[in-house]
């Protein structure tokens, strides 16, 4: 199995099987969650169990320096009159608005037309597929749980919601017990995080002050919020409400999680619905004779337990292929 090397991205190919590709498995340039962090190893053991064809991007997903394959292509002038808004990073509600929408921006036609093709070139290899699952990362975060692994059904014959929230269902039954197992694991590594998030926002506006985070800030912070606020102890919420502090906010979070009552799960559409992904909806939505799934292991369970991570892909991809 010799690796194929594409500008952008390296084809790994393993027989007859899925496409399974890895959109964000590029370097992290600048913050270290700039990418997916080993994605590119639970969709290695997805193909290696699987069979068929890898795709592991090696560009970055920051919009100044690489290509973001999961968004849209955007407009030329649009583009290059971002790259200067994107340099200067002082307007970050407008940039926020970009990335949600487009894969990049580029300093110059030519620029633009080199990303274009490492775009296409990306696509090319996947749109023919006709099993599709794009692998992930998402953090540990507050507003994951009880959720560590989330699903996203984008198109497929035969694919419905029903479906495959049945299927998942009964996969938390069969992982029950390793489920339960790496519950305290899991939620240190989500406590962890929720202290990197609020050490960054110290860094990024000199104080950890709500009147003074932007608009997507806020929205990252209020979606963690939601669950701090529905299982945290009544009285450490209010303290927090009075006090906006650090500390207040870390013993809250703790105080959440010790009180959510179901362990880990396996999740269908609970943090992504795939609203989002524009470059698989605009590649593989032209065809319905194709199952296209996009899958978001948490960090935790990237890093720690890839090998089952692959695992429960696998048995979603064979209970939708054989049912």
């Amino acid at each position: 199995m010799r690796p194929d090397f594409r500008k952008g991205f390296v084809l790994y190919k393993n027989g007859k099987g899925p496409i399974l590709a890895c959109p964000h498995s590029g370097p992290a340039l600048e913050v270290t969650t700039s990418r997916d962090d080993n994605s590119e190893t639970t969709g290695s053991l997805c193909w290696k169990k699987m069979g068929g064809t890898l795709i592991v991007s090696t560009v970055s997903r920051k919009r100044l320096w690489g290509v973001d394959f999961n968004r849209d292509i955007p407009p030329l002038k649009k583009a290059l009159e971002f790259y200067d808004v994107f340099l200067q990073n002082q307007d970050l509600d407008t940039i926020t608005s970009y990335k949600k929408r487009y894969g990049w921006v580029a300093k110059n036609e030519q620029d633009y037309s080199e990303r274009l093709k490492i775009y296409q070139g990306f696509w090319g290899e996947i749109v023919d597929g006709e099993n599709v699952i794009l692998v992930h990362r998402q953090f540990n975060r507050l507003k994951s749980l009880p959720g560590l692994m989330d699903f996203i059904a984008l198109t497929g014959k035969g694919v419905t919601k029903k479906k495959v929230k049945t299927i998942i269902t009964d996969l938390n039954v069969k992982y029950y017990s390793f489920l339960k197992r790496v519950e305290t694991g899991y939620k240190q590594a989500v406590f962890f995080e929720t202290e990197r998030m609020v050490a960054q926002a110290i860094k990024n506006y000199g104080l950890f002050d709500w009147k003074k985070f932007n608009a997507s800030t806020r929205e990252s912070f209020s979606r963690d919020l939601n669950i701090i606020q529905h299982y945290c102890k009544p009285y450490l919420f209010k303290r927090l409400q009075d006090n906006f502090t650090p500390q207040n906010y870390l013993e809250c979070a703790r105080s959440a999680l010790g009180q959510i009552p179901t362990p880990p799960q396996v999740t269908f559409e609970h943090v992504f619905n795939g609203a989002l992904a524009y470059g698989p909806r605009r590649k593989l939505f032209e065809s319905k004779n194709r199952i296209a799934i996009e899958v978001e292991p948490s960090h935790f369970m990237n890093l720690w337990y890839p090998d089952v991570s692959a695992d429960i892909i696998k048995d979603v991809i064979d209970a939708l292929t054989t049912a």
